[in-house]
């Protein structure tokens, strides 16, 4: 799990909890006035909309899906991807490569698809520069349809304020339509006035709950992903080559180490 977008939405939902519930007490009034299905409706619901007018509806769908990839942690680490590279070298120079194919490596609970797709190639006889060639389209066309989905998230989050201010729009219409009535007897007039004002005002407050909290931050998240899986698979295509040409397992573990941290770097001990 990620902690740290755990941490991030409890943080923030908190804070503005607490102080909601402070001031809703300063103002003596009930803290459920904040709750508006409507403006919910008016925010989230036009947002998703013109979204789907300017992007496909499959990036959309996959703009919302995406939402679960924040709190998830992709399993692994670069430092698996060297180590399980360095061991395949190791097997690649005993000519047992289709042997390791379906083994699970020591240190991950699974073997990477991507791993697979390069030893199948290889297995299967394809040349050094098909290997490259399959393996940089994969990455490329990967990495665009990614960003298309972080790109509808983002752009559901700058849809999200106009939409607010929407919602108030027309929440102030028909309070000034409002106006315009004989107010009921013992209802103070400036008391009315002043809740329909709240109530217009909460969509505003939507629109910048959920384009600031939730479709941007979860936006650039995404966008951080696609980032990592470049460098992935910028691994994977070091690797997959290596392998090919049977380079030494020592060889393979220092070219591999400059994908890594300082910290995270493989010495003789490991």
């Amino acid at each position: 799990m990620n902690l740290g977008a755990v941490i991030g939405i409890s943080m923030g939902l908190g804070i503005l909890a607490v102080a909601s519930v402070l001031s809703a007490g300063n103002a003596g009034v009930p803290i459920l006035l904040l709750g508006d299905l409507v403006s919910f409706l008016i925010v989230v619901g036009g947002a998703i909309s013109a979204t789907s007018i300017a992007f496909p509806l499959e990036d959309v769908i996959g703009a919302i899906t995406g939402f679960g990839k924040v709190f998830g942690t992709q399993g692994f680490t670069y430092r698996d991807v060297v180590q399980d590279y360095v061991y395949l070298a190791e097997v690649a120079r005993k000519g047992e490569l289709v042997k390791a194919l379906d083994e699970v490596p020591e240190h991950m609970p699974f073997r990477l698809g991507s791993v697979k797709d390069a030893m199948n190639m290889i297995i299967d006889g394809y040349s050094q520069d098909d290997i490259r060639e399959i393996l940089e389209n994969k990455e490329e066309y990967r990495a665009l349809r990614e960003i298309k989905k972080a790109d509808a998230l983002q752009k559901m989050g700058d849809y999200a304020p106009s939409f607010g201010m929407i919602g108030t729009l027309i929440g102030l219409v028909f309070m000034l339509g409002g106006m315009g009535q004989p107010t009921p007897p013992g209802v103070d007039p400036a008391a009315q006035l002043a809740g329909s004002m709240a109530v217009a005002l909460i969509t505003t407050l939507y629109g910048a709950l959920f384009a600031f909290l939730f479709f941007i931050p979860f936006a650039d998240h995404l966008k951080y992903i696609n980032d990592w899986k470049k460098v992935e698979s910028a691994l994977h295509l070091e690797g997959a080559l290596m392998l090919y040409r049977k380079v030494h397992p020592i060889m393979v573990r220092d070219k591999l180490n400059a994908f890594l941290a300082r910290k995270d770097k493989l010495t003789d001990e490991d």
